[in-house]
């Protein structure tokens, strides 16, 4: 009764935040039209570059901050040191994060013009790196506040602070952009957009601080009785091996993402067309799929702080809490994996207005199902202290495909990736699962059936309205099917007794 009850806070709370999660991405959308508008595609192209360079060092200031924080206030609130342990870790937190992200800032800021130059190809866009520079500590400071809402219960602030960082960006951008009265240069355009963007950040930072301090509840309960310098230590090492996964990710990602064009080139001996097949499959294809993964994102995020409590307090509990959210990502990922794989034309020209990504989302298609998995049980391994194994795994992973992408794409090109693509989520959601399954010992329920036969019901429902020849738009038939799809998957569910 327990898990049920708690299975069904966690509904409503994951349908709030994939409502402002979509919102968010509706928001970033209609933005990216805007910018496109004013800038127009070279002055799009440049604004990419400089916000290639500075996600590197975002990474670098905020990773790991988030759920390091996460797990160890909610593991504080659950000790005798209760509330007062979990607000010195953020305080540890904190200073560990603003020591982060001045290096990160420092470094970019004076190194701005080489990378410029090196790595941009165009030194005017130095300034606008600088200007980037200043966000590095806000947003590092930021990660740790909504670590902390999120260990304490309150997950909506940190999504009321992205949505308020989002709209303040927006608003500052459109403003400045138009000051220069459509007469700015690509690089003054791209100054007035970072701008936005490092307004966005240090909004959003006093935004979630000035939360803490006048509507988090009282801060008082528990006796702190471990040290300052400890509880430093201990934030240290649940966030470093997080972020040190983070930065091998990172740059193993960079490393790949600059063999890819040159291999394709190998294979076919066309340098445009190579560019061409790596936009669809990276920037269409895995953009698509991963779209719906917006609930089980929100899933993950409510539930991590119960997990860490329950790690500390019942692990049978936990293990029968997370089971059942594996139920959960099982029975939904089963449902999107089929509906990309019975309609990719239809979801590619309603979406893009072309057919060039259906080949590929419809062979990933038969791979997503593992990937949603993977991602959560990547979530819930780091959730339980299994951050060090997760790094192990993403280096696998990692040097896997980028041997493969050396050895075997010159020889198989656009299609042999998309099949490396495939065995790589495969062999990640093995070693993800598995683990997990592992340590937590956790077993599926009679619900796991009902789930699947519900998706299979769902999805032959949609096939069959398909058939009927509707006339309309390519946007209307995907909704139209979207929603006889999730419609009959909830009734059977219901039917089935597992909502």
């Amino acid at each position: 009764m327990a898990i049920k009850k708690t299975m069904g806070k966690m509904a409503v709370a994951a349908g709030v935040l994939t409502l402002i999660s979509f919102a968010l991405r509706g928001m970033g959308m209609l933005f990216r039209v805007y910018l496109s508008r004013e800038m127009g595609s070279s002055g799009l192209g440049l604004y990419q570059l400089i916000m290639s360079v500075y996600s590197t060092f975002a990474t670098f200031a905020t990773a790991g901050f988030t759920v390091s924080v996460s797990r160890l206030a909610a593991e504080k609130l659950e000790s005798e040191e209760g509330k007062s342990g979990a607000v010195r870790v953020l305080s540890a937190s904190s200073a560990l994060a603003l020591l982060m992200g001045g290096l990160a800032a420092a470094v970019l800021y004076i190194g701005a013009h080489p990378l410029a130059k090196e790595v941009i190809g165009d030194e005017n866009t130095a300034l606008s790196l600088r200007v980037l520079a200043l966000s590095m500590p806000f947003m590092a400071l930021s990660a740790c506040i909504k670590g902390y809402f999120t260990a304490v219960g309150q997950i909506y602030k940190p999504s009321v602070a992205s949505l308020f960082e989002q709209c303040t960006k927006i608003i500052i951008t459109v403003l400045t952009v138009n000051s220069l009265m459509g007469e700015g240069t690509s690089y003054e355009l791209c100054r007035a957009v970072v701008a936005g963007v490092t307004a966005g950040e240090c909004f959003s930072y006093i935004f979630l601080f000035v939360l803490y301090l006048f509507f988090s509840g009282s801060k008082k309960g528990g006796n702190c009785i471990v040290p300052f310098r400890d509880t430093v230590k201990s934030v240290g090492c649940v966030t470093m091996p997080i972020a040190a996964s983070a930065y091998v990710t990172n740059l193993l990602h960079s490393v790949e993402s600059v063999l890819i064009p040159s291999r394709f080139v190998l294979f076919g001996g066309d340098r445009q067309r190579a560019l061409a097949d790596f936009g669809t499959i990276r920037g269409m294809s895995i953009p698509l799929l991963f779209f719906p993964f917006g609930f089980l994102g929100a899933l993950l995020s409510i539930q991590v702080p119960q997990v860490s409590r329950l790690n500390v307090a019942d692990k049978d509990e936990r293990n029968r809490l997370i089971g059942r959210m594996m139920e959960l990502t099982i029975g939904f990922s089963a449902v999107v994996g089929g509906f990309f794989l019975l309609f990719p034309r239809e979801l590619s020209l309603a979406v893009y207005k072309s057919t060039e990504c259906v080949s590929s989302v419809w062979m990933l298609a038969w791979v997503t199902p593992f990937m949603y998995v993977e991602t959560i049980s990547d979530g819930l391994l780091k959730t339980i202290g299994e951050q060090k194994r997760t790094l192990v795994y993403s280096v696998i992973n990692s040097v896997f495909r980028i041997t493969a992408i050396v050895f075997f794409i010159p020889y198989s090109g656009a299609v042999g990736y998309l099949w490396l693509l495939m065995a790589s989520n495969t062999l990640s959601f093995a070693l993800c699962f598995g683990r997990l399954k592992k340590l937590t010992a956790f077993r599926f329920s009679k619900r796991i059936l009902v789930s699947l036969l519900s998706a299979a019901l769902s999805l032959g429902a949609a096939w069959a309205v398909s058939r009927f020849g509707l006339e309309i738009g390519d946007m209307a038939l995907c909704v139209l099917l979207g929603t006889v799809t999730g419609g009959t998957y909830l009734f059977c569910l219901k039917k089935g007794r597992v909502l």
